[in-house]
């Protein structure tokens, strides 16, 4: 027998079924009962158990000799679950998963939207993602911060009235973030002169008053977006830290592998990572760090050798190019310093603190003259540094080849539909092969026993599905305990809901949701944006 032959006829069933009604003022308590005990009958023939558990738990409840009438809006509450489960069913047939499946990531830019409108919010997001920018939205300034110190966006839209704070106050607390190259634009009904000379002065890029045409707010993007990539070229000083920045690094390292082959010149590339840097971000803010990565950058600076080329490659990762030094040479250098970095000494909320940093090492030989795979066995030392339990120098050798530093991702859907959960992780296993990201999907169908199994584990990113309405407890309430321990740097959460209302979106916001996703939806387009957003998010240089 041909069970999913059969499966595909039994919802196509229910959707008719559900079609005819819908075209009708009332049904009676009778034709439910009977339509009830159709599904239960074939399904449970079939095997899909969990629709026979939901059509005989709703058939306990019904009388079969029963004429009442049952309107619309009664019928269609009862049966609320048959009609999630039979719309999710059509949504996610194979022809629409493979065509997302085969479908090439389109995402562009990252882009931040710090605002309370949730009707505003909509708007912007869906004209952006249409366009393919990945999208993220902070309902309040203090996530809005947190956003943006930890994803670092191209471009952030803010509004001037937040609930807890303003604008102004946001564009006060993130000097070093614009000179990252982060365009903060003001998007406000509040378009007085005084506001927009407060902006101005205060680091915006630009004041765009509400609301903004559709046709306005595209061109606007790729004209900021083009502008920043310019700007990306042509400065070649990292502002926080005065040192070099990624652009000038990529030129150097391409001019000194030019010399190798030309004159066989070694030269070394040692990446060094601040160990922890977020925890300090955490505990102490983020001015204070701001403060280690300039103080770590002038003691290499202090220390390095003159021909040597210190630059900030992004976040708190650093290179030096060591010209004429093997990596063997190198590595006392960095072992110095190693050494006078942990014992440096650093203020934060009143209090003394120290902490290190680890390095990957490789110098440039026959098989490693290419730029970017020379980088690569540099970093991947690195990652065996990091893995080995950070504050020390690994020096790559062949053997490093085969450790796998992919990011390690898991998906967690928590949904106490079966359905849902059986289709994603079907999805996911079938999924081609990610250079970037190596993927793992875990389930629960109760909130109570994802938060009770220790599922997060250190060295993993997490992406998590998180149904609205839950036994035992809902999502919100677990969204809370998760944003309690979790920041959108290691967990990105979405919010699963049939529910449609401005309250309940701004809710899902308020406490720290990053995306909102409606039942039913299309897992094929749902797991394009996961991956879109993870590899946007999770890989990030």
């Amino acid at each position: 027998m041909d069970l999913e032959k059969y499966g595909n006829l039994v919802y196509q069933r229910i959707r008719e079924n559900f079609q005819t009604w819908s075209e009708t003022d009332s049904v009676t308590e009778k034709d439910i009962y009977f339509f009830l005990q159709k599904i239960k009958g074939t399904a449970g023939a079939i095997g899909l158990t969990e629709l026979m558990t939901i059509a005989t738990k709703k058939l306990a409840k019904l009388d079969g000799d029963s004429e009442q009438l049952w309107s619309k809006k009664q019928w269609s509450a009862f049966l609320g679950p048959l009609m999630e489960m039979q719309s999710f069913h059509d949504k996610n047939n194979l022809s629409e998963i493979e065509k997302w499946t085969n479908k090439e990531s389109m995402m562009k830019e990252f882009i931040l939207i710090i605002d309370d409108d949730i009707v505003f919010i909509a708007y912007l997001k869906n004209i952006l993602e249409a366009k393919g920018y990945s999208v993220i939205v902070a309902h309040n300034g203090k996530r809005g911060l947190e956003l943006i110190y930890e994803l670092q966006p191209a471009i952030v839209f803010l509004d001037i009235m937040l609930p807890d704070t303003d604008g102004f106050s946001i564009l006060n607390n993130i000097e070093s973030i614009k000179k990252d190259r982060t365009f903060i634009t003001i998007i406000s009904s509040f378009n007085e002169r005084e506001n927009k000379v407060r902006a101005y002065e205060l680091g915006a890029m630009d004041f765009i008053s509400k609301p903004i045409d559709k046709d306005i707010l595209i061109a606007y993007v790729e004209n900021r977006l083009a502008y920043r990539k310019e700007l990306e070229y042509a400065v070649l000083m990292d502002e926080l830290t005065q040192v070099y920045n990624r652009k000038f690094l990529e030129s150097q390292l391409h001019t000194l592998t030019e010399e190798y082959k030309n004159n066989k010149d070694v030269f070394t590339v040692a990446v060094m990572d601040l160990d922890f840097f977020k925890q300090i971000n955490d505990t102490h803010g983020h001015l204070i760090g701001d403060e280690v990565l300039k103080g770590f950058a002038q003691l290499v600076m202090d220390m390095k050798r003159s021909q040597d080329i210190f630059c900030r490659y992004g976040g708190e990762e650093f290179v030096l190019l060591m010209p004429n030094t093997t990596k063997e040479e190198a590595h006392p250098i960095i072992e110095k310093l190693r050494q006078l970095f942990e014992k440096k000494m650093f203020i934060g909320s009143g209090k003394f603190f120290r902490t290190t940093f680890s390095s990957g090492i490789m110098d440039i030989n026959d098989e490693y003259t290419h730029e970017k795979k020379l980088f690569e066995a540099a970093d991947k030392a690195l990652y065996v540094a990091k893995e080995a339990g950070r504050n020390r120098i690994v020096l790559f050798n062949p053997t490093l080849e085969t450790v796998k530093n992919k990011v390690k991702l898991r998906v967690i859907v928590v949904d106490d539909v079966n359905l849902i959960r059986q289709i994603i992780i079907r999805h996911f296993a079938e999924l081609p092969k990610n250079d970037l990201i190596d993927i793992e999907v875990l389930a629960f169908d109760d909130g109570l026993k994802f938060l009770k199994a220790d599922w997060f584990e250190p060295g993993y990113k997490y992406v998590i599905l998180l149904d609205w309405m839950l036994p035992n407890m809902n999502g919100i309430d677990i969204l809370k305990e998760i944003r309690k321990k979790y920041s959108s740097k290691d967990v990105i959460v979405s919010m699963l809901t049939g529910r449609t209302g401005e309250e309940y979106v701004l809710e899902a916001f308020r406490n720290g949701a990053d995306d909102y996703i409606l039942k039913p939806f299309q897992i094929g387009e749902v797991s394009a944006r996961i991956l879109n957003l993870a590899e946007r998010i999770f890989t990030k240089g």
